[in-house]
């Protein structure tokens, strides 16, 4: 399996602990998508629900009149009370604290770490199972495509949040 993992462009709203709160991509993070898949095909196209990530990989898939399926259990991470807020109104050590070790630094009301892997990778192994010849596009969240890279790297959950996932970022994976 080819596999291609693809977070969603910049959203209204700018840098903030979105989650899965559902905002619609900005027309920079639009364009970002547009330019991170132009020239690209896939057999088969995977996409989170909010509209981040539904909006664009529908249209992709209409334009290459490719196979498109939405996996709720690729909703991001739920940040609880960070949710909508940055990193300055949350406060930087906070942050920090939260990214060295998201277990015991959790944000309050936020959605299990080991719940959200476990999720993820329900759906995730499922379209290896299913796909195994193919090329694969997964437009998801940070977290969801952290999720999957350290399944793939066989790194610990626990460090995910040490790997850097910018916009519209793209990673190639041969499975």
């Amino acid at each position: 399996m080819k596999l291609d993992l693809l977070r969603h462009g910049m959203p209204i709203g700018g840098h903030i602990y979105r989650g899965n709160q559902d905002d619609p991509l900005s027309q920079n993070g639009w364009q970002q998508m547009l330019d991170a898949t132009q020239g690209k095909s896939w057999d088969y196209i995977v996409s989170s629900p909010l509209i981040r990530c539904a909006e664009f990989a529908k249209y992709l898939s209409n334009n290459q009149n490719t196979h498109c399926k939405i996996f709720n259990n690729f909703k991001e991470l739920g940040f609880g009370d960070w949710q909508g807020k940055s990193t300055d109104s949350i406060g930087q050590t906070l942050v920090d604290h939260f990214k060295l070790d998201p277990i015991s630094h959790q944000p309050p009301n936020a959605e299990n770490l080991y719940d959200f892997q476990a999720r993820v990778l329900s759906s995730f192994k499922d379209i290896v199972l299913h796909h195994t010849n193919e090329s694969v596009l997964i437009i998801a969240h940070a977290g969801i495509i952290r999720v999957i890279k350290s399944y793939l790297l066989n790194l610990p959950i626990e460090k995910m949040f040490t790997m850097e996932v910018i916009c519209a970022s793209s990673e190639h994976f041969d499975i």
